[in-house]
């Protein structure tokens, strides 16, 4: 329990990071003196999460500049580029007054991240926010993971889409995220409402944002195929 000591006061600025949301934190005006490394992706690949990053900064300043936030940003082809990854989280520990480090999103990569920075720095309190390796590796590395309720998600949009007149749900992916358990979970719920809701439930594969196609590319690919799409299902169809 030990490594808790700070997240309590800490968690607000961990929800802030994930979710966009301005917030008031007393700890670090009071002179705490420990820092808080915070990474996310670049605004082409979460630009959510990094609007996040730059409110904490703007409010309790960077380590640069005498504040309290180091901010880093992983690389856009995270998956190719995973060591690159590994490093900048690893390279926190070497601040003695980090306490606390947040991943949003946890790439492939922040789970050996994490280890590496547990090696050192024991002391460390480390979140890490929509993981995308297996959910149980990063568990053993971080403190707190958090994720998507994919379960009870997967259930409202399709009650949604229907309540909305939707008749078909189409669910868009690409096969590495299909090879996350969550997302594959996430898959089989909206097929399986589907089914209990009385739509019809497809499938479409779209290229994947963070492969060499690139993400303006991917979306540009989502454009062009939409006409057809909606010839082939309807205008009654809900697209996610």
């Amino acid at each position: 329990m030990k490594n808790f000591k700070h997240f309590f006061r800490f968690f607000p600025v961990f929800i802030s990071a994930l979710a966009s949301l301005a917030f008031s934190v007393p700890v670090f005006a009071d002179g705490a003196g420990f820092h808080v490394g915070i990474m996310t992706g670049s605004a082409s690949r979460n630009e959510n999460g990094l609007l996040g990053a730059r409110v904490v900064v703007e409010e309790y300043g960077s380590v640069s500049r005498g504040g309290a936030i180091e901010h880093l940003i992983h690389p856009n082809d995270f998956v190719s580029e995973m060591e690159t990854t590994i490093d900048r989280l690893s390279q926190l520990a070497d601040d003695p007054k980090m306490k606390v480090v947040v991943v949003n999103q946890a790439v492939p990569g922040t789970a050996e991240g994490f280890r590496r920075i547990r090696e050192r720095r024991p002391d460390m309190v480390l979140l890490a926010g929509s993981p995308h390796e297996a959910a149980d590796v990063v568990a053993a590395e971080a403190d707190l993971v958090v994720n998507i309720d994919t379960v009870a998600r997967g259930y409202l949009l399709v009650h949604t889409a229907r309540e909305l007149g939707a008749k078909v749900f189409v669910h868009l992916s690409f096969a590495r995220h299909m090879s996350y358990e969550t997302v594959s979970r996430f898959h089989a719920v909206l097929k399986a409402a589907c089914e209990d809701l009385g739509l019809a439930f497809a499938a479409e594969t779209v290229p994947d944002p963070a492969s060499d196609v690139g993400a303006s590319a991917a979306q540009q690919y989502v454009l062009e195929r939409f006409p057809a799409w909606l010839d082939q299902y309807g205008q009654e169809t809900a697209f996610f």
